[in-house]
């Protein structure tokens, strides 16, 4: 039985990040929607709409200038992303 919320027999269990906390809030939700706007169909198959945006390269959290560098990111569709994940 949890001694209380977020323990377990005195251990802390640790708890999933906000989208906010991993880099993906409003300003990734703008970022994100004109991408897609630019790039309408799948970088990677050509054929579907693009429906998703991947970061090429990782970014470490929200400060990380990865996260928002227009070069850094494919708009993919749901297909392709699954594929590079």
């Amino acid at each position: 039985m949890p001694t209380s919320p977020g323990t377990f027999k005195g251990v802390k269990l640790s708890r999933e990040k906000t989208k906010q906390e991993r880099g993906y809030g409003g300003e990734w939700s703008r970022i994100s929607r004109l991408k897609r706007e630019q790039c309408p169909v799948c970088e990677q198959c050509k054929r579907e709409p693009s429906t998703q945006v991947h970061h090429i390269t990782p970014f470490d959290g929200p400060k990380d200038p990865r996260r928002t560098d227009w070069n850094n990111l494919m708009a993919l569709c749901v297909e392709c992303h699954k594929g590079r994940h």
